[in-house]
């Protein structure tokens, strides 16, 4: 009887310990493949968006794609075709003939459905080129590094002011395909307000900060 009951115990004491190992590697194997899937899913997220972009062949294509800050234009022969895809920029050209362009530009925006109509004339036309607009963005030690600068600084670089907020000394300006915020050190007089002219009364101004705004007139390539 003893020796039944020894048998057993160790049988019961061999399946609890194989259950235990089993346990312990299905843990380890659950915590290293979650640790592993979660490095390898950013990767495999930035290779599937560029394979997307890649794999684009038509401006149709590319408005399918759930994207964001999308901007359209029509003009010289061109089709441009601005968008956010996750967190990156991107600026699409197609070529579009002049039969095209002037449909495009007769369309009644009073329709109900003018994007539609938008949408029938671009979606055919073959891409020419895409652009990571991302890649133009400007750091934020770029930015710092124009602090102290004068407002002429900037224009003579190529910034161009599309609005501001006199009370901030807040300045949205626009520098390539971005906008960014700069604030300006000094204040303006509240009488003055409707007089003030953003670019001949901030040439003297300095920097004071320079922040990302969002993208400015993405379809200008000119």
């Amino acid at each position: 009887m003893k020796k039944v009951i020894s048998i057993l115990l160790a049988i019961v004491l061999s399946v609890t310990m194989l259950a235990a190992c089993g346990n312990s590697g299905n843990g380890g194997n659950g915590s290293g493949s979650g640790s592993g899937s979660g490095s390898a899913s950013g990767a495999e997220s930035a290779v599937d968006e560029a394979a997307v972009i890649e794999s684009l062949s038509t401006l149709g294509d590319a408005m399918a794609l759930e994207s964001s800050d999308i901007q359209t234009a029509v003009y010289d022969g061109k089709a441009i075709y601005a968008f956010k895809l996750g967190d990156t920029f991107y600026r699409a050209r197609a070529s579009i003939s002049p039969e095209d362009e002037q449909a495009y530009m007769d369309i009644d925006y009073m329709d109900d459905d003018y994007e539609e109509q938008q949408k029938n004339i671009l979606s055919p036309l073959v891409i020419d080129q895409i652009d990571n607009l991302s890649l133009q963005m400007l750091s934020q030690e770029e930015l710092d590094a124009l602090v102290g600068k004068t407002g002429q600084d900037l224009q003579d670089a190529g910034w161009t002011c599309s609005g501001h907020n006199l009370d901030g000394m807040e300045f949205w300006m626009e520098y390539g395909p971005f906008v960014y915020t700069v604030v300006f050190d000094g204040n303006v007089p509240e009488s003055e307000y409707e007089t003030f002219d953003d670019v001949e009364d901030t040439r003297t101004m300095t920097v004071k900060s320079v922040r990302f705004n969002g993208l400015g007139d993405a379809t200008n390539i000119e």
